[in-house]
């Protein structure tokens, strides 16, 4: 029997197809389409053709716009991809598109979280529109072999940021100091949000974690120690689909 987890993000939508006999998951993404409901209904007919008897569990902005079995918050779902992924993170970091989400959970339920959605300056969306600026694409980001640089953003509001991003451009700063700037940025104000709960590992969840070299600079702006899981960005369509077989709930 398969199990059907979809996280439905602003930008992104995530698949986790779970084979429940044996754990096997087939992960998979695509850029979330602007009118949601004609396109996942086909696209649920395709996933019933091609699993026949599965189940559907859905979360995410655009959760509602799906025919599904059954639609749970992202943050329930995440607390139970992330318990399954690494059950000794008591909390995570997700850094979405259009939120930063702090996430306490305890044996995959659901016991605290923060949000920050007024600011995108400290969002996905903030770097996806730099990246834009710099004609660059996000799968060249690399911070391993990245010099340190004391380049530093002066506004946190992201319109602000973004003209101030352009001045640095003109007076050819290079791409690779702009990016560190804008990564601190999303990290400093994640910071915020992490002084409302307990020292620990951190886990980070979110399209960010499939930057490599992440972890190391996350650890240094946050002063935290910090996981990054395998399929980092994949946690809540996983705990949708566990959710099936396990039923975590908040």
């Amino acid at each position: 029997m398969y199990r059907i987890g979809i996280d439905i993000g602003s930008t992104y939508t995530k698949y986790c197809v779970l084979q429940a006999e044996d754990g096997t998951m087939e992960l998979f993404s695509e850029q979330t389409p602007v009118r949601q409901r004609e396109y996942f209904s086909q696209k649920l007919l395709r996933f019933r053709e091609q699993y026949p008897g599965c189940s559907i569990v859905t979360c995410g902005y655009g959760r509602k716009n799906i025919c599904r079995d059954e639609s749970i918050s992202e943050l329930t779902a995440l607390a139970a991809g992330a318990f399954r992924q690494c059950p000794e993170a008591g909390v995570i970091l997700d850094i979405g598109g259009q939120d930063t989400k702090i996430v306490q959970q305890e044996n995959g339920r659901l016991n605290a979280f923060f949000v920050n959605e007024k600011c995108a300056a400290g969002c996905g969306i903030f770097l996806g529109n730099v990246l834009r600026l710099l004609n660059m694409r996000f799968e060249e980001l690399d911070l391993v072999k990245a010099k340190e640089s004391d380049l530093r953003l002066s506004s946190v509001c992201v319109v602000f940021a973004q003209s101030e991003i352009v001045e640095l451009m003109a007076h050819d700063v290079p791409e690779e100091e702009i990016i560190l700037a804008v990564l601190t940025q999303i990290f400093i104000q994640a910071k915020a949000l992490l002084g409302k709960v307990e020292d620990g590992p951190v886990l980070l969840s979110g399209g960010l974690t499939r930057i490599p070299g992440i972890q190391d600079f996350a650890e240094k702006t946050l002063g935290r120690h910090i996981l990054v899981p395998e399929n980092g960005s994949y946690l809540s369509a996983m705990g949708c689909a566990w959710r099936l077989e396990s039923h975590c709930q908040c």
